[in-house]
Order: structure tokens, then C-alpha cells, then sequence
């Protein structure tokens, strides 16, 4: 049986990397698997510094974006669950069960927090911990399949030793949990081809940026050195970026683009991108402003769909602690 558990932390608009990386995959695995709950992780995003005035409007942005992509929860029968973590108290009591059997090095070898210390400057003890606590997340579910980017194949590792200790400690109870990566995971930045496409400034297309600023944003993406559109990522990046943006949301192969933009130049190919993208994302748009215009059928899915995650939890989380000697 296919249980899939994903998220994303509320900590700014979601972008085109977000959905071509994540929330296709979402998308694609909902009506395939038993069960699948995607949650906008927002004890994860207190984690680093942010607003606590406008952090609930941040949160329903992501769900809005959540739905308007694609998301489609049926709380009623056995679709999809779409879930704000906080709401669903089982996961931190499971993160403190976690906690007394996960060696502190796990954690610290862990790259991604050493770069959120760089990044930050934050020290806290959450910043090192959110990895249980992301390790609670999927198995409070019992899900065994997580769509989640390169970068984050470390924590599903560490999910996965959590689980393997639990189970010698107190008897076969969790599953092995398998990443899930698909062929958009790694969309980079639009100013920096090395990094990953963020959420600040031109470096990112957010799914809600209106024609024009998605037109300036593709305009002002950096490109290589040459004039070839051609794909190559260790001698042309920035190009190669864009042709695979352009291949995903446009259906067309690469090689076709190539050929097609063959003697023509960064402009031409930008200018096309640009409309590509704006095309793209006017439904998702016009969508996403139904469902703003409907604050209480949102409410009505969420609340559902909480209710359902907290009964599976509970479920999961009375055997656990059985086997700890607890109940």
C-alpha cells in the first residue's frame, strides 16, 4: 500500500521551483495512492526568523497555492488530505518520542543545517531538531513514500534510522520510507544557476506574480557566456535552467527547443519563455482567486481534512507508545 506524505514551510510564495519540484509530483501521485496527505508545515517555518503578524496569512497563501495547483483532498472518502501541521498535535508528541532514541550526531552531520546556521545566524535547538520532528511527520502517518528534492534525500536517510532503531528497540512497527524525485526537482535560481530557485527578489517566479513581473523576472535571468541555446550544465547553467523550465511547463523536448531556437538569440528565446510561463500560470491564477473569494469552503476542507489526519494519527501514535511501555 502506497502512503504518501509531503510539505512545504509557509515562509514566503510559492514558486515555480516549489510546483515543478514538489507539487506536480503531488498532483500526480494523489489518484495513484492509498493514501496521501500534503501539509503546509508551519512548525517547520518558525524555525528561522519570521513575522508572527502576517505568519497566518502566509499559511493560507500556501494553501490557497496548494489548491489552485492541483490538490484535490476528499476528506469524505479516501482521497487526498490537505493539513496545517499545527492542527494535528500528534506529530510533536511523536518528534519528543523520537527525540529519546535519536543520537545528537545524526542530527549534526546533517548539511542542511550547517547552511541554515550560515544563512540565519539562528542557533536554536529547533533548527537542529526539525529533522525528527520532519521524521515525525511521515511516520505518525505510517506513510513509505515522500516526493522531496535532492536536497533533502539526508533527512528521509535519517527518517529512515529513526524508524530502523525504533523498530529493534520495540518491535517491527514502522516502514521504510522511499524518496520520490522527479525530473523538475532541481529548478535553480534565475540571478544564480547554482542555487535553487528561493522566494526573494528575481531569483524565483512565484505562482502568483501577475504577466509583466514574470516578463521582467525572465528578462533580467542571467545567462552564459555564447549565444547558443543549448543544454548544457557544466558549461552553459543558467541556459540550461531555462530550457528545462521550458520543457516542463511546455510539454516540448529539449532537443526540440534546441533545435528550434538553433541560430537565434538569448532574447528571442527569453521573449518565448516569458509567454510560456505567464500561459501557464493564468489558470492556476484565476483558480487560486476562486478559492480566495471562498474563505469558508476553505476553512471546510482544511477542518475536514484535520479531523480525518488527527484520527490516523492518534491511531499510530497509541501503538507507538504502547510499545514504549507508555499505555
Amino acid at each position: 500500500m502506497v502512503k504518501v506524505f509531503s510539505g512545504i514551510r509557509p515562509s514566503g510564495k510559492l514558486h515555480l521551483g516549489n510546483y515543478l519540484g514538489a507539487i506536480k509530483n503531488w498532483i500526480e501521485l494523489q489518484n495513484s495512492a492509498q493514501q496521501s496527505i500534503f501539509a503546509v508545515v508551519d512548525y517547520h517555518g518558525i524555525t528561522t526568523p519570521y513575522d508572527p503578524k502576517t505568519y497566518q496569512q502566509q499559511i493560507m497563501d500556501v494553501v490557497l497555492d496548494y489548491l489552485a495547483a492541483g490538490i484535490d483532498p476528499d476528506p469524505s472518502a479516501d482521497g487526498p488530505l490537505l493539513i496545517r501541521q499545527s492542527k494535528v498535535p500528534q506529530h510533536t508528541e511523536l518528534a519528543w518520542l523520537f527525540n529519546t532514541i535519536t543520537s545528537i550526531g545524526w542530527l549534526d552531520r546533517l548539511p542542511t543545517y550547517k547552511e541554515q546556521l550560515e544563512k540565519t545566524g539562528v542557533n536554536n535547538m529547533a533548527l537542529l531538531d526539525y529533522p525528527v520532528l520532519m521524521a515525525a511527520d511521515i511516520l505518525i502517518y505510517k506513510s513509505n513514500l515522500v516526493p522531496v528534492g535532492e536536497d533533502q534525500l539526508p533527512h528521509i536517510d535519517l527518517t529512515n534510522e529513526i524508524a530502523k532503531r525504533f523498530n529493534s528497540l520495540f518491535g517491527e512497527t514502522l516502514p521504510v520510507v522511499k524518496p520520490h524525485l522527479a525530473e523538475g526537482f532541481r529548478i535553480m535560481s534565475l540571478q544564480d544557476p547554482t542555487k535553487k530557485m528561493s522566494k526573494t527578489g528575481d531569483e524565483g517566479i512565484a505562482l502568483s506574480d501577475d504577466p509583466d513581473t514574470i516578463r521582467t523576472k525572465i528578462k533580467k535571468a542571467v545567462t552564459d557566456s555564447g549565444k547558443e541555446v543549448r543544454y548544457d550544465e557544466k558549461e552553459k547553467p543558467a541556459i540550461s535552467n531555462l530550457l528545462t523550465i521550458y520543457h516542463l511547463l511546455s510539454g516540448k523536448e529539449i532537443k526540440t527547443l534546441e533545435k528550434k531556437y538553433d541560430g537565434q538569440s538569448y532574447v528571442e528565446f527569453k521573449n518565448d519563455l516569458a509567454e510560456v510561463v505567464v500561459n501557464f500560470l493564468k489558470p492556476f491564477q484565476e483558480k487560486r482567486k476562486k478559492f480566495e473569494d471562498n474563505p469558508d469552503r476553505v476553512m471546510e476542507i482544511l477542518t475536514k481534512s484535520e479531523e480525518k489526519a488527527r484520527v490516523l494519527a492518534s491511531s499510530t501514535l497509541k501503538e507507538i507508545k504502547e510499545r514504549m511501555g507508555l499505555e
